[in-house]
């Protein structure tokens, strides 16, 4: 399949997700519940004012600037920054496969040296 690219969009995304292990924080509080996170990079496609994933259709996708409080989004996946892929290729090219993007995906990452990043969320204890 290809796709146009003024569809598409690289971008840094959020999955959350609940971690049912307690887990404490450096003064020893218990942490329950505490939102794991994956952060990752993918490409997008922008489909009927929707956001799609092009290697995986069936994850839905929320802009975190439209989310109030992003602990209570668990197991859904949030678009923290986007930017149109237009201005990393050549355009000349119209349009581009699902193996061009991933090609592209991995040449971005590497240049912009990104990297995924996994990790707790802090608690700030007061």
């Amino acid at each position: 399949m290809k796709y146009n690219i003024n569809n598409l969009f690289f971008a840094k995304c959020r999955h959350c997700i609940m971690d049912i292990i307690n887990v404490t924080d450096d003064n020893g509080n218990v942490m329950t519940p505490h939102p794991d996170y994956i952060d990752y990079y993918t490409i997008l496609l922008l489909k009927d004012n929707k956001y799609v994933n092009i290697y995986n259709r069936g994850i839905k996708y929320k802009d975190i600037s439209q989310v109030d409080n992003v602990q209570e989004h668990y197991d859904e996946d949030l678009i923290i920054e986007a930017c149109g892929l237009n201005n990393y290729i050549d355009m000349k090219h119209k349009k581009i496969s699902t193996k061009e993007c991933e090609l592209i995906d991995v040449t971005i990452q590497k240049t912009k040296s990104l990297k995924l990043k996994y990790g707790y969320k802090t608690v700030n204890n007061k």
